[in-house]
């Protein structure tokens, strides 16, 4: 018998499973990829706190490149420049960091199989029978970190995501992009009304390149946002996946089923930038701390109340996706006049978070 079965070696699900057995509890975690961290489809910009906060290092073996702000340019053609003054964000491969979240799980007491895929989750007498490649296991609890789709959530509580909130994404890898490497590139394009197009840079030659949107002529518009922004770069490799920019899943809600998804499963992401590697993990963290404190006989109403909190602030974030959605491209742009004038750089140095937008608008902190 388990006591926590983890489904999905990402970000979340090992953070999850790192927590609950560093609480004691017995933890396995079910991948169906032979190797964690494969295929990277993640564009891994992460801010420094948020890494902090996870308990990661912003110095790791993973770590590609630092960045200390943003340069946006308008739909109108003119840019805009938001620099922090100092380090903010991390580039890093999502391969090693991935990697590096496997080894602190298995370090911490965790058991990792890959190359399993878990096709079947029942509830028989108050326990799950996991049916994993042609394995029954069973488990007390299931926190479902199976990322975007998430089939196995739908087929158990008949619900998910928002359909509608996710959005196709194309990412090179790219060289020869000829721009500073201290700063990530965000491109308002008319014709990618969904979401932007972005560079972001490993090193002075080499860039995670994107693009998304519901157009069916997605390859065709990254085509031309090439021809436009980089036409003496060079394509590396290309993949493709999606972005959820909708609203999140209340994973707290669900804590008396025993059957709990988190990460890109539940929503868990910022629907401004379709980042989820922190938010995920922050709330991943403290539900597995709770359901392992709940297996100890411990109460969990507080870890509960703080991964509240950051799903509070992803619902925060997503309705000022719908809010700057709405907004005309004059608008837009003066909007983003506004948060890169000296007076908006200043307040966003010394009060911006990455990861909690609202709460910095609002002026809380979490």
């Amino acid at each position: 018998m388990i006591e926590i079965a983890v489904i999905g070696g990402g970000p979340a699900g090992l953070i999850a499973a790192r927590e609950a057995a560093r609480a004691g509890a017995e933890v396995v975690v079910f991948e169906e990829h032979r190797e964690i961290g494969e295929p990277e489809r993640c564009a891994g910009l992460l801010s420094i706190s948020g890494l902090e906060r996870l308990g990661f290092s912003a110095n790791g073996r993973y770590l590609q490149n630092i960045v200390k702000g943003a340069m946006i340019k308008s739909s109108g053609g003119r840019w805009r420049v938001l620099d922090a003054g100092k380090p903010v964000a991390a580039v890093v491969s999502r391969s090693i960091f991935d990697k590096e979240a496997a080894r602190q799980a298995e370090h911490a007491g965790a058991e990792i199989i890959c190359g399993v895929r878990v096709k079947a989750v029942k509830r028989c007498w108050g326990e799950f029978l996991i049916t994993a490649s042609d394995e029954i296991y069973q488990s007390s609890w299931v926190i479902d970190a199976e990322g975007a789709g998430a089939a196995l959530l739908r087929r158990f509580l008949g619900a998910g995501t928002e359909p509608k909130g996710w959005i196709p994404i194309i990412q090179l890898i790219v060289e020869n992009h000829g721009l500073d490497k201290r700063f990530v590139y965000i491109y308002l394009k008319n014709y990618l009304p969904d979401f932007f197009a972005y560079l972001i840079p490993i090193d002075g030659s080499l860039g995670k390149l994107g693009v998304a949107s519901r157009s069916p002529n997605l390859r065709e518009l990254l085509r031309r946002f090439l021809v436009e922004e980089f036409p003496d770069a060079r394509c590396l490799s290309a993949s493709s996946h999606v972005i959820y920019t909708g609203s999140p899943l209340d994973s707290t809600m669900l804590f008396p089923l025993r059957f709990v998804p988190v990460g890109d499963a539940a929503g868990h992401v910022k629907a401004t930038t379709g980042g989820g590697v922190i938010m995920g993990g922050l709330i991943a963290a403290r539900i597995a701390s709770a359901i392992a404190a709940s297996l100890r006989g411990s109460s969990s109403e507080k870890l509960l109340a703080e991964a509240r909190r950051v799903v509070e602030e992803l619902w925060r974030i997503a309705f000022l996706r719908r809010l700057i959605g709405g907004m005309s491209s004059p608008l837009l742009d003066l909007l983003t006049a506004i948060a890169t004038s000296r007076m908006g750089s200043l307040y966003l140095s010394k009060r911006g978070d990455m990861d909690f937008q609202a709460s910095s608008i609002l002026g809380s902190r979490f």
